[in-house]
């Protein structure tokens, strides 16, 4: 029988929930861990399950650790509420839960639900929260609106739901290019290839007149002030340019046709390609990372007698006593949606202060920073990697030093390659 795999902490980008195990086992046992970079809290609620420290402090910049206390204390034992597209635009910048639960990949900036699906996961919502199945009747499902029943009849709801979707939204576009509204699931299995096709004609129409321009594709990046070249002229992860872009370009390069007339149907073709593959119609995200937080009540009966400190504040003004070990997942090199500007030199600086008690998540450090350990895992979103990369732990030189001679409490002598 498979196990559940552990979640720990709170939805969040960047969340260290599924190697928090592995860290925890890396780190020496200690009065107190310190983790100054708590973001969802991942390791520190591993740390308060493992039982290998008396107290865990958690702080960041954010409020994220003092959400995790707060949801540790049943703050969102009843949230059920549908946030939609506009509710998200007004309240993401007044609800933490907001931003964090209902954003893409909990990026804390867009909305969860593509526009094509949010109806759907509307309907979903409301039947599965409030027992209310009238939206799901709109789009001709008479089902219970279960994880079950959705599951058990997939195919023929997407179906229902694509008919529907394309009569309310896309009765007007079928008009503006002459398609039959009727002959839309026709139409889209017959130009499936003809999409891909399309996309190469594109490309290749932007290619000539990269090479009519005579400009490179660097100084097109140059001009644009992005670093999308490579996208717009390779075949690899290609796209085509934004409107605004794409008139941009028109300005340095012979680009004679208008946005519409070069990508309108093309994107209405793709677009009802992209519902009619919709992949699990069932799964409700917002529920899952609702009930995340839910769970996180659990951990009431462990953080009795003050065993956790939650604050928001700066990793330099944390007090850090000589016996405690501090867990360090910093901003990587390279990443971005933070929604901060991180000084890498200054942290630097900083961990060689705490260098016999720091540890360091991050892809690469300075030369006096040495891996205790690493793992070969897949491209994490904004870190700039492409496939896989290797991210590791990394202590000072001269830790590793006492630990490569069995002098650092709690570890094992070892030796180091990097």
């Amino acid at each position: 029988m498979k196990m559940r795999e552990v979640r720990y902490g709170m939805p969040y980008m960047g969340s260290k929930s599924k190697l928090a195990r592995w860290i925890i086992d890396q780190l020496p046992r200690g009065e107190v861990l310190i983790e100054p970079f708590a973001g969802g809290c991942a390791l520190t609620h591993a740390a308060l399950t493992s039982g290998k420290w008396q107290r865990v402090v958690a702080s960041d910049i954010t409020e994220s650790a003092l959400e995790f206390a707060a949801a540790i204390g049943g703050k969102y034992a009843d949230e059920k509420r549908w946030i939609s597209r506009e509710d998200f635009a007004r309240l993401k910048s007044e609800e933490w839960y907001v931003r964090t639960v209902w954003s893409f990949g909990s990026n804390l900036d867009n909305y969860i639900y593509s526009v094509e699906v949010e109806p759907w996961k509307k309907a979903l919502h409301y039947a599965r929260v409030y027992g209310d199945r009238s939206l799901l009747r709109e789009f001709g499902i008479e089902g219970d609106g279960s994880r079950a029943d959705v599951v058990r009849n997939e195919a023929a709801y997407k179906e229902r739901y694509l008919r529907w979707y394309c009569s309310e939204h896309y009765r007007a576009e079928c008009h503006r290019y002459g398609i039959d509204p009727s002959r839309l699931n026709e139409l889209i299995a017959a130009k499936r290839h003809e999409v891909e096709e399309d996309k190469e004609t594109l490309r290749q129409y932007l290619l000539t007149a990269l090479r009519a321009s005579g400009l490179t594709q660097a100084e097109v990046q140059r001009r644009l002030g992005n670093q999308m070249a490579n996208h717009y002229f390779g075949r690899s992860q290609w796209q085509f340019p934004t409107e605004d872009q794409y008139n941009q370009m028109r300005e340095f390069m012979p680009l004679a046709m208008p946005y519409m007339e070069v990508i309108g149907l093309q994107r209405l073709w793709q677009s009802l390609q992209s519902l009619q593959s919709l992949q699990s119609l069932q799964s409700l995200q917002s529920l899952q990372r609702t009930e995340r937080l839910r769970e996180l009540a659990k951990l009431a009966p462990l953080i009795a007698g003050g065993r956790l400190s939650c604050r928001r504040c700066d990793y330099r003004s944390v007090e850090v006593p000589d016996d405690a070990v501090v867990y360090c997942d910093i901003p990587y090199r390279g990443t971005h949606g933070y929604g901060i500007e991180f000084d890498h030199e200054a942290f630097y600086d900083w961990a060689r202060e705490h260098w016999h008690q720091c540890y360091v998540s991050e892809f690469s450090m300075p030369p006096d920073f040495v891996r205790l350990g690493a793992l070969r895992r897949q491209q994490v979103m904004g870190t700039g990697n492409k496939g896989t990369c290797v991210e590791g732990l990394w202590v000072h030189r001269r830790l590793a030093d006492l630990i490569k001679r069995g002098k650092a409490p709690g570890h094992q002598p070892r030796l180091f390659y990097d």
